[in-house]
This record gives C-alpha cells, sequence and structure tokens, in this order.
C-alpha cells in the first residue's frame, strides 16, 4: 500500500531510517515539504549518511522525486548527491526534481540571518515569504529556462529595499553586477540539475495506481505552519495533510505512519511542556560528555536536567544540519494525541526506545495552567505545565545482542516494563504500532508481532 511518513512531535524523530526500511516495498520515494533545514540520519552498517534534500530512498536504489513545496537549495541537492556516491552507494533509480518547486537564493538565506525564533539559517522562511508573495519567487523552471537572469534581475529589482535594509546591497552597489554574480553560480547549478526537472503530479498519480508511493516529510507534526506551536514552526505543512495539497495526491490511497520517538525533542526555541531542564543550560554543556557515577546517581534522586542530558547524550542528540544540542522531555500523551487526530494517523513507529533503558521517566497525560487542567493541546502552550501520570516507567538497558535477539523473538520478548509504557501510548493515543526500533541501524527493528500484539491493547 501507498505510505505517507510523519513525525510525531517536533522533528528529529527517526523519520530517516524508517523511511529507509519501507522503502524496500515501494518503487518511489517522494519528499513533500521543507527543504534543507531537515536532515535524515541513515545507518546503513558501518555507514552513516545524513541526506537534507534528496530523499532517502536513494539509497535502497529507489526512484525518489522532490515535489512542488519543497525549497530548493541546489548547492544542498548537489552535496547529496556526492555524499550518496562518496559513502560507496550507486544512484540506480531516477531522481526527480518538480519544476514548480522554488529555489533558496542566496539573499534568502542571508535574510534569515537576522531571525530571532531559533531557525537553521537556511533561507527557508524568506523563500517562503517570496513564494507567498508570489511576484518573488524563483522556481527551477525559472532557473533551468533561458531567460534566468533577467528574472534575477527583475525579482532583486522588486526586493530592492529590503535587500538595502539587510546590507545585502547598498544604495550605491551596482546591482547589475550583484545580479551576475547570483547568476554566474545558479547557472552553474542549474546546468547539473537540468537532467533531473520534471513534472511530478501526473507520475505520482501514475504510480499511485499500482501502491508503491513512500511519501516522506520533513520536520515534524508539531513544526506545522498551521497547526504547530506559533511562531516557533516552519514554513511549510508538514501534517499528512500537507501531502495531498503539496503533492496532489489522494489520502485516501495512502496509509499514514507516524514516527514517534520514544521521548520529544526539540531543536531551537519554543514551548516544551515536558523539557528536562532548558535550553540555555543545553547550548554551554560540554558535547557528549557522558554522565559520571555520581551525576548518575543524582538522576536516581530526581535531577530532571542531568536526567536531559543523559539522555541527549545516548540518545545522540544534535541536530544534522545545525550541531545544536536537541532539548530532551519525557514524554508527552497529550502532543501525540493531537498528533494522531490531525494526521489521521493509522499506525505508529517507536524510535530510540533504547535509549530510555536504565533511565526512570514519566509520561504526561494533561497539562494544567493556574487552575484549569486540559487534555487537548493548546493553540498558545506557554504557560502550561505537565501533568504526569501516577506511573514511572523503568527497565534496564539492552545489550545490542538482546536487541537482535529481540528482533528474532518479536514483541512478546521485550522488557515487560517497556510494553508496559507501549501500551499506555497506545490506549492514550488510540493508535497500535507497527514495529519498534532499538538502534540506528536498519536491521534492529522489531517487527515480528507488534501490530498484532499492540492492537490486542485497543480490544
Amino acid at each position: 500500500m501507498n505510505k505517507i511518513v510523519v513525525g510525531a512531535y517536533w522533528g528529529d524523530e527517526g523519520k530517516g531510517k524508517i523511511v529507509d526500511l519501507l522503502a524496500a516495498d515501494s518503487d518511489w520515494v517522494v519528499r513533500y515539504n521543507g527543504g534543507d533545514n531537515a536532515g535524515h540520519t541513515i545507518v546503513v552498517g558501518d555507514k552513516q549518511v545524513v541526506l537534507h534534500i534528496l530523499p532517502s530512498g536513494v539509497l535502497q536504489g529507489k526512484n525518489v522525486a522532490i515535489g512542488p513545496d519543497v525549497f530548493f537549495n541546489p548547492g544542498s541537492f548537489l552535496k547529496d548527491l556526492n555524499h550518496v556516491v562518496e559513502s560507496g552507494f550507486k544512484i540506480t533509480g531516477r531522481i526527480v526534481i518538480d519544476e514548480r518547486a522554488h529555489v533558496i537564493m542566496p539573499y534568502h538565506i542571508k535574510l534569515e540571518g537576522n531571525e530571532k525564533i531559533g531557525t537553521t539559517k537556511r533561507g527557508i522562511g524568506p523563500a517562503a515569504k517570496d513564494k507567498a508573495e508570489r511576484t518573488t519567487d524563483i522556481t527551477i523552471a525559472d532557473m533551468v529556462g533561458e531567460n534566468f537572469l533577467e528574472r534575477i534581475k527583475e525579482v532583486v529589482s522588486e526586493k530592492k529595499e529590503e535587500l538595502i535594509a539587510a546590507n545585502i546591497l547598498t544604495k550605491t552597489f551596482d546591482d547589475e553586477r550583484y545580479c551576475e554574480r547570483v547568476h554566474e553560480v545558479y547557472s552553474e547549478y542549474a546546468s547539473r540539475i537540468k537532467e533531473y526537472v520534471g513534472e511530478t503530479s501526473y507520475l505520482i498519480y501514475e504510480e499511485t495506481k499500482k501502491g508503491s508511493v513512500l511519501l516522506e516529510g520533513a520536520q515534524g507534526s508539531l513544526l506545522d505552519v498551521v497547526h504547530g506551536t506559533r511562531p516557533f514552526i516552519t514554513s511549510s505543512n508538514t501534517i499528512a495533510g500537507g501531502a495531498a495539497s503539496n503533492l496532489g495526491i489522494d489520502l485516501r490511497k495512502f496509509k499514514i505512519i507516524g514516527i514517534v520517538k520514544a521521548y520529544p525533542t526539540r531543536v531551537g526555541e519554543g514551548p516544551f511542556t515536558t523539557e528536562l531542564g532548558n535550553y540555555e543550560d543545553a547550548k554551554t554543556e560540554e558535547k557528549m560528555k557522558k554522565l559520571s557515577v555520581e551525576e548518575k546517581r543524582k538522576v536516581i534522586e530526581g535531577d530532571e536536567k542531568l536526567l536531559g542530558r543523559w539522555i541527549r547524550m545516548d540518545g545522540g542528540e544534535y541536530g544534522a544540519t545545525t550541531g545544536r544540542p536537541r532539548r530532551t522531555g519525557h514524554p508527552d500523551f497529550v502532543a501525540l494525541r493531537y498528533s494522531a487526530m490531525i494526521n489521521g494517523i493509522d499506525e505508529w513507529v517507536i524510535t530510540k526506545i533504547d535509549v530510555l533503558g536504565g533511565k526512570t521517566f514519566k509520561a504526561a497525560v494533561a497539562y494544567k495552567k493556574d487552575t484549569k487542567i486540559t487534555e487537548k493541546f493548546p493553540f498558545r502552550l506557554e504557560g502550561w505545565e505537565p501533568v504526569y501520570s501516577q506511573k514511572e516507567y523503568f527497565w534496564e538497558s539492552m545489550t545490542e545482542e538482546q536487541c537482535i535477539q529481540a528482533v528474532t523473538g518479536g514483541y512478546d520478548v521485550l522488557p515487560e516494563k517497556m510494553k508496559q509504557y507501549i501500551r499506555d501510548l497506545v490506549i492514550y493515543t488510540g493508535i497500535p504500532v507497527r514495529m519498534i526500533s532499538l538502534s540506528p541501524k536498519r536491521e534492529i527493528t522489531v517487527v515480528k508481532d507488534v501490530l498484532l500484539r499492540t492492537t490486542e491493547y485497543l480490544k
């Protein structure tokens, strides 16, 4: 069946690995939103590949496409291509870039450098503004067309005051020279990507009849431009409905799979109800520094700041694109039920649950503010505090050998407390689990009996 993969929290849920796994049963893997502000990390054997714009199905030799609502940085695309080849993989499938996709220009990246809401500074926001403006956007079709230089001059002329205000241009600067310099670089990009440019809507429509299309989204549902925690969001629709509008496809032909990391993380600014510690401290800590025995003892005694650091270290929670430390938190069932609702999720895939081994944690089942308690995800999340379940979860860390044994033995051999956590997540959200990832490695993923057993929880 055709599938859509979406992230359930604020991104970084491990979608890259799951898309890589699901790609085995797909002919086409299609990216439908975002830009190179997202990074998908895939581990194959002893190789780690990080892709920012190229769909990860390329590692499986699949046909891949970049949809019309993707903000396209040609330099990042070419780096991804080189990275795949240099990592020892062969590109054997087709690559199609939709001619309607919007191009991230050099001035977009510089303009975003002035943003104050914790963006990745990749130019996505300013490019999205130009798309909405409709007269100052540049598409792939413009870029590979015969009048590309003239189009750059038109746009720069219309944006001149904005570019002067941002010190990208000066009143005495030769605007034409600036345009020619941009054109020189981007026309070279255009010559290298021209062979991949095409149209995706008709292509995907025909392929969905075969049930062989896998759609991958960037970022997570709580960063959606409409349904996320504004203003600390991305500039595109990250939920499954965004795939329908961005690609022009029929959602009825797709199964929707939500990727839920066993604990939430968030990169950059923005409200985070179940956060462990705080972002300012996370930014100053030594990257990947292990906790001492004394610090682990303090975690047992209830030091949540150190628990957050421990999870960040064990989970390697640093941005694939920016390297920034990811803020970590207790699981948030309120947010997950909201994600399940706005996406129409059919099945969960749980990732990084192995990271929680050896740690005591709890799950939020409601929010409170003053005397008000709600189980709904508020439009304005600021000021709300978590209400945790009475339960605490703990299981011993699993060795890699035990994880491999679980792949063979299936769901029933997982630690009992881990299954209790999964059971509570399933019952609270009303969604069963399809597979459980116990490692970044492709092959260490539990599938046997997972959907069967977790569906039984809902009876």
